[in-house]
């Protein structure tokens, strides 16, 4: 129990609650402080959570930024045919808008030979012993393809292992076992396959003689115009478009490549937007007079936000490092900022830069690459160039996360101030409360005197009177 609150239960004393003077005397010396402090703290991480809204901004006009980073980004011809059973068509970004007259004569074709007929996939072959077999590819003799476990499945794995552009399959024909080799496609990849007991003579009972398909070229006509390949698919006769040839058709199929550039428009929409919105939210972290609550002027005054305006509006407004003859820069596809520094796009002008100039759009934007490194020193065109620009911004060593670790840093030592203060006070109130006993002792000691010399007083006037 407290000095006081033990003399003033005795009835001695001031009657005075020293305590709870002692306690506002600190309170009157610790709360302008505390307060100052704690005003500090809150200060600091609002403007942390300021960064963080920069950031997040950031990263979202990263994004938009992404959807016009790679030329695959402006892959803008769609394909369609009129018999897609016969052959499928893929289009890059090279593809120009046009029209085909597409027939499929012949598909090309691998040859597939079998071999006799096993009586079980493990049948001892060669007496068990080892042997080769010898494969002639294109009329070119090839190493011969040892054979160290003599059976049918010893041949197959022999066969694949040797990966000289025959595989074998094992076949259960329900009435016994083949081999069956299968080529790859074209004429020039027919084969033939014999067997060597180890002293110049066929393996008994080892062949390769039935004939299941046989090595054909792709034979098809592109605007009347017949052409052969050795393969099925076809990458070198329409620019910037792949054909997969599946069956022949029935007569002459259309293949239109018409260009859409619907999702070349929406995604500058979406960098317009999330332009503008990362334009909104440094107006409203740097503006003291905001009223938005948490964000609203916590920035007011940081010589960040016009770093980073800077950095971003030179995406828009410098060219590229890319450029081409008439498209050098955002403002020659319908991107310019008005004088209140929003981002608008002119659809018209976009449309016209995109049906005359159209790969000059894509090398602006993108270099004509895909999946760039932010690390690479070759030019990225305007988009790649800011990626590069924000990821190196949202690195934890960028400016925006040194300022945040700065300000962390500093609340670390304001709490440590807090920390100091309570102790001083603590300190404080300690000595006021002794101070405050004494003067508690001194005044009890008084009234005691005062009450003693006024009993004998007393007495002395009643004796008097008797």
């Amino acid at each position: 129990m407290a000095t006081s609150s033990i003399v003033n239960t005795l009835g001695a004393g001031s009657g005075i609650d020293v305590k709870s003077l002692a306690q506002s005397l600190v309170d009157a010396e610790k709360t302008p402080r505390k307060e100052r402090i704690d005003a500090k703290i809150a200060q600091t991480e609002a403007k942390i959570t300021g960064y963080s809204a920069i950031k997040y901004a950031l990263s979202e006009l990263k994004t938009a930024f992404g959807k016009l980073n790679d030329a695959s980004d402006f892959s803008s011809i769609k394909p369609s045919n009129t018999q897609t059973s016969a052959f499928g068509v893929t289009a890059s970004t090279t593809a120009q808008a046009g029209s085909y007259s597409i027939e499929v004569l012949q598909t090309a074709q691998a040859q597939r030979t079998a071999s006799s007929n096993f009586a079980d996939r493990a049948t001892a072959l060669n007496g068990g012993s080892a042997f080769s077999l010898n494969l002639s590819l294109g009329g070119v003799s090839q190493d011969p393809i040892a054979v160290t476990t003599a059976t049918p499945a010893g041949m197959v794995s022999a066969i694949n292992s040797a990966d000289l552009g025959v595989t074998a399959q094992l076949i259960n024909t329900g009435s016994g076992y083949n081999v069956v080799l299968t080529g790859e496609t074209g004429a020039t990849q027919s084969f033939t396959m014999s067997s060597d007991d180890g002293s110049g003579n066929a393996v008994a009972g080892v062949s390769f003689t039935t004939s299941l398909q046989t090595a054909a070229d792709a034979s098809f006509k592109v605007n009347g115009l017949t052409v052969t390949r050795s393969s099925n698919s076809i990458t070198d006769v329409i620019d910037g478009v792949t054909l997969d040839l599946y069956s022949n058709t029935t007569g002459a199929a259309r293949l239109d490549l018409n260009r859409d550039t619907t999702s070349i428009k929406d995604n500058l929409k979406g960098l317009v937007t999330a332009y503008n919105d990362f334009e909104e939210t440094l107006k409203i972290l740097g503006d003291s007079g905001s009223e938005v609550e948490e964000f609203g002027g916590v920035l007011a005054g940081e010589s960040l936000l016009q770093t980073v305006r800077t950095r971003v509006r030179g995406f828009i407004s410098n060219n590229s490092t890319t450029p081409g003859a008439p498209i050098k820069a955002a403002r020659d596809v319908g991107l310019s900022l008005d004088r209140n520094g929003k981002l608008t796009l002119d659809e018209t002008k976009l449309d016209t830069a995109l049906q005359n100039n159209f790969a000059e759009v894509s090398t602006m934007f993108t270099a004509g690459t895909n999946n760039k490194s932010i690390y690479s020193p070759a030019p990225a065109g305007l988009a790649g160039e800011a990626i590069n620009s924000i990821e190196k911004m949202l690195l934890s060593t960028g400016l925006i996360d040194t300022q945040s670790k700065s300000a962390t840093g500093q609340i670390t030592k304001y709490k440590a101030d807090l920390a100091l203060l309570e102790d001083r006070m603590e300190k404080l109130m300690t000595r006021y409360m002794n101070q405050f006993s004494v003067m508690e002792s001194i005044v009890g000691s008084s009234t005691s005197m005062r009450e003693g010399l006024k009993g004998t007083f007393e007495g002395m006037m009643n004796a008097y009177n008797n």
